[in-house]
C-alpha cells in the first residue's frame, strides 16, 4: 500500500484569491477609520474646563513660602485653597536676588481640593536669596460659567 501526502503548496482556488483580497481591503479601510472610531478608557466626556485664575480667585488663594528645617537650599511653598473648587498647580517660579529665576514644574501636578491646604518643594534656592515666588494654578469651570466648581461632583 502506497502513502500519499498532500502536496505542500495545493492549489487554490480563484474565490480564494478573491475573498483574500476583500479582506485585505476591508482591513485597509478598518485602520483607515480606526481614529475615528478608537475608544479610550480614560477619555471622559466633561462639560468643564481647566481655565487659568484670574486676579479675584487669586485672592482667595492663601500662598505662603519659607524653607524645610533640615535644609537651607530646599523652598517650601505652602497653598490654601477657599475656592468653591479644586486646584490643579503646574509648577513655581523661584526669583532669586540676583535677578536668575528657578523653575519647578510639578510632576503629577499638585492637585488642592476645596478648603485644603498643599506643600511642593522647589530645590536649589538658597535660603536668604529669595526675592519673590510665584505658582502656576489653573480651576475647571463650565462652559460660559465664571466660578470655579468641582468637575467630580454632579450637579
Amino acid at each position: 500500500m502506497a502513502l500519499s501526502f498532500p502536496s505542500a503548496h495545493p492549489t487554490r482556488p480563484a474565490s480564494w484569491a478573491a475573498r483574500t483580497l476583500r479582506r485585505a481591503l476591508l482591513v485597509g479601510l478598518a485602520l483607515q477609520l480606526a481614529p475615528g472610531w478608537a475608544w479610550n478608557p480614560f477619555e471622559t466626556k466633561t462639560p468643564y474646563q481647566e481655565i487659568e485664575l484670574s486676579s479675584g480667585e487669586w485672592k482667595q488663594i492663601e500662598l505662603k513660602a519659607g524653607w524645610a528645617a533640615d535644609s537651607d537650599t530646599t523652598l517650601l511653598i505652602e497653598a490654601s485653597n477657599k475656592l468653591p473648587g479644586p486646584l490643579a498647580c503646574h509648577g513655581a517660579l523661584v526669583t532669586l536676588q540676583n535677578g536668575t529665576e528657578v523653575k519647578k514644574a510639578f510632576s503629577p501636578y499638585l492637585y488642592i481640593p476645596p478648603s485644603a491646604t498643599r506643600q511642593a518643594g522647589v530645590n536649589g534656592v538658597k535660603k536668604g536669596q529669595m526675592k519673590g515666588f510665584s505658582l502656576s494654578c489653573n480651576c475647571w469651570k463650565k462652559a460660559g460659567e465664571t466660578r470655579c466648581s468641582d468637575p467630580k461632583k454632579p450637579g
